[in-house]
């Protein structure tokens, strides 16, 4: 998966949390939407970040904005899941999944920009 094709799934995910506070009105699930599209948005500009650091320093403080991120998602996406349980609603089913995927992918892509780090930084001490 590209950069670029992230970023699109990404953006429909956000699309999908959107939906699913204007589809079932009431309660707090407008300000919950807006959490995830926040933290959402946040990742891609912070793995933009990450790809274009200069510097072990820069780099390594932006993968640590970047797993706190993935963690907020998680968090919030655990949160949703647990208020559901009862009702299961099929919509914020859908984005709980969705946000689940998009915390793979980006959790995905970090292991490797670390991997990659870590081997280019060990060739170059070679």
């Amino acid at each position: 998966m590209t950069l670029q094709e992230l970023t699109h799934r990404n953006e429909k995910f956000q699309q999908e949390a959107t939906q699913m506070a204007e589809l079932i009105p009431g309660g707090n699930l407008i300000a919950y939407s807006t959490k995830i599209i926040r933290c959402t948005v946040k990742l891609d500009s912070l793995i933009k970040k990450v790809l274009g650091a200069k510097g072990n320093i820069s780099f390594y403080n932006q993968i640590d904005r970047l797993e706190d991120e993935i963690d907020e998602l998680i968090f919030l996406m655990d949160r949703l899941d647990e208020a559901n349980k009862k009702q299961k609603i099929e919509v914020i089913n859908g984005v709980v999944k969705g946000g689940y995927e998009i915390v793979s992918l980006y959790s995905l892509l970090c292991d490797q920009i670390i991997q990659k780090k870590t081997q280019n930084h060990d060739e170059f001490q070679n």
